[in-house]
């Protein structure tokens, strides 16, 4: 019976890999799929019909607008209120990753100004990404194929590219299919200089820090090309890096 049961174990591992690549190219699929329906909206923007419902939708949002407008207006709200808020929010995702730092950047880029919100964004990745590389660390090596195991698509980089794990690092934080708190507490059971860790990850996460809180800016005028075609070229990437980095992995488990 323990024969049979390693057996079917083992035959459920590449099905379950199998099912995962399938489910990430999924993703990468609609992430292009969302690019061409941009796209295409940026084309179709012009049509009678549209502007006529664009403007009504205009008039909701230029009363949120008005609203946000005031926020820093208000020293308070933008100096103790909201940074501290959204630093909290950080380091929960830290123990709770209920949601992607796209959208963090997004938010703050909509009721901040761009520079406190750049800043703030900083201020939170380099809290988000220390917290569980401390944890990491606190840990030791023991945990770290314990971790690995629970995600793949990570370990299959890692193994047997010890020359390389900065560059790994930078690629990590770069596209948004890898995990960030796995990670984290990964280059932290591997004991990597946290100065170097820190700066590579600021690095690799600095487009999303960059292109998100600019669409944030220029979320009340969703059709306007300072918001269409960022927001084109973002799915785009990303949709690309899902799959290619996806194709990558499959290859070299192949090979091992």
């Amino acid at each position: 019976m323990k024969k049979q049961s390693a057996k079917r174990s083992r035959a459920s591992g590449p099905l379950r890999q199998k099912r995962r690549r399938s489910l990430i190219n999924l993703i990468g699929g609609l992430l292009l799929v969302a690019a061409g329906a941009l796209i295409a909206l940026l084309f179709a923007r012009n049509t009678p019909w549209l502007w006529d419902w664009y403007e009504v939708y205009q008039q909701r949002l230029q009363q949120l607008e008005d609203y946000l407008i005031d926020l820093p207006q208000r020293p308070e709200m933008v100096k103790f209120v909201i940074p501290p808020i959204v630093l909290l929010l950080y380091a929960l995702k830290s123990v709770v990753p209920f949601f992607p730092i796209s959208m963090m950047c997004f938010i703050t880029g909509a009721v901040l100004p761009m520079t406190t919100s750049f800043a703030v964004n900083i201020a939170g990745v380099v809290l988000l990404v220390s917290i569980k590389y401390w944890w990491g660390r606190r840990l030791g090596g023991g945990q770290t194929q314990k971790l690995l195991k629970l995600h793949p698509t990570v370990r299959a980089f890692l193994e047997n590219e010890s020359k390389s794990k900065p560059w790994l690092l930078f690629m990590f934080r770069l596209v948004p299919v890898f995990p960030v708190n796995p990670v984290s507490q990964t280059y932290g059971a591997m004991t990597f200089d946290f100065i170097d860790y820190t700066l590579i990850s600021l690095l690799g996460f600095l487009p999303r820090l960059i292109a998100y809180p600019y669409l944030g800016g220029n979320v009340f005028d969703p059709l306007s090309n300072s918001f269409l075609v960022p927001l084109i070229i973002i799915f785009t990437l990303s949709g690309v890096s899902v799959v290619g980095i996806n194709m990558a992995v499959a290859k070299r488990q192949k090979e091992t």
